[in-house]
């Protein structure tokens, strides 16, 4: 019986993530620089994390970053900022950002890392390359890397004045 429901809820948990992925790429898209193309040794176009809800109050929020240098935070529940806020870092920090995260051969990472304790917040990531998007979920159960680079990704999740609210019209509730 704890397996199945632990089996619901990954599902749900892997069809939110999924959904929140789509919906902020159906907004519009940045333009891309080309000093991003020196930069950014990969061909990977953004690297998006997030983290999910528990039964608890934790943090639930995605951070996405992108090859041009365009961040996106979006607070979902227990943040202090609610909502969708972008800054631009520069291409060269994301690009150098994105080679390093390269480094760990996302490539080659297993789709969903098994989950021990169902309450426990989670973290996942979308690597979106030109033709597909490699999705790592449950990635707190997988490799240390992976929460290592969480922590890293956390860094630029500071929102502060330099951040710029997005309208949310165009997001799904």
């Amino acid at each position: 019986m704890k397996k199945i429901a632990l089996g619901l809820m990954v599902v749900c948990l892997s069809s939110v993530a999924f959904g929140a992925y789509k919906t902020m790429h159906k907004k519009k898209q940045v333009k891309k620089t080309t000093s991003s193309v020196a930069v950014n040794k990969t061909n990977i176009k953004s690297v998006m994390m997030g983290r999910s809800a528990c039964f608890g109050q934790c943090p639930a929020y995605t951070i996405e970053i992108f090859e041009t240098g365009m961040l996106r935070y979006t607070g979902k529940s227990h943040t202090k900022m609610t909502g969708t806020y972008e800054k631009n870092i520069g291409a060269e920090k994301a690009g150098k950002f994105i080679t390093e995260f390269n480094s760990i051969r996302p490539d080659t990472l297993r789709y969903m890392y098994e989950k021990r304790i169902a309450d426990l917040p989670g973290i996942y990531y979308f690597i979106a390359y030109p033709d597909s998007v490699k999705r790592v979920m449950n990635a707190d159960e997988g490799p240390e890397i992976l929460r290592e680079w969480a922590i890293k990704i956390d860094s630029f999740a500071k929102v502060d004045q330099s951040w710029k609210k997005v309208e949310d019209g165009n997001q799904k509730k």
